[in-house]
């Protein structure tokens, strides 16, 4: 195993955890669509994440700076993560989503500060309109407690992500 590779590692394991959290949200009997549609969200970026950091390893034994950025970069995702799985089993995932709603988009918000940060200081990949469109969204998803509008926010942001996704954009 070569020092990038063992880099690539620490973020994995977290990142992995993550991933690992988000499939427990269709363990429960009665789930609530919008907390799967935000997992199903949050789990397709962990992953578009983790397989850009591939591409990317140059960039993580040029300094620490870097790879410290990158492994909070994989917290954030892992701590959203965390939030928006119900801890018990059968748990009400209406009310559980409820609970958390303000939280995981709070933190999501936080997830876009982080990536932005990244694109000045490592990658410079993306477009820079795309994350600082999506912080007023995510915020209205936190603050304004409207099911259709947390619906053509996630619509619009899945589309997006496919679109990235797929035309490696």
């Amino acid at each position: 195993m070569d020092k990038q590779e063992f880099l690539l590692l620490i973020p994995g394991i977290i990142y992995g955890v993550a991933i690992v959290d988000l499939l427990k949200v269709g363990q429960h009997k009665r789930n609530y669509w919008e907390l799967v549609f935000w997992g199903v969200m949050l789990l397709i970026t962990i992953i578009k994440h983790w397989i850009d950091l591939y591409q990317k390893l140059d960039a993580l034994v040029d300094n620490n700076l870097n790879f410290f950025l990158i492994i909070g970069q994989a917290m954030v995702y892992a701590q959203a993560a965390n939030v928006i799985t119900p801890s018990e089993k059968d748990s009400d995932t209406k009310a559980y989503f409820f609970s958390i709603r303000k939280v995981f988009f709070l933190i999501i918000v936080g997830s876009i500060v982080v990536n932005v940060i990244l694109q000045f200081v490592v990658f410079d990949d993306h477009k820079l309109w795309l994350r600082i469109t999506g912080v007023p969204l995510i915020l209205a998803c936190a603050f304004i407690d409207k099911i259709w509008l947390r619906s053509v926010i996630g619509f619009y942001l899945m589309v997006l992500a496919l679109i990235m996704i797929f035309t490696n954009g």
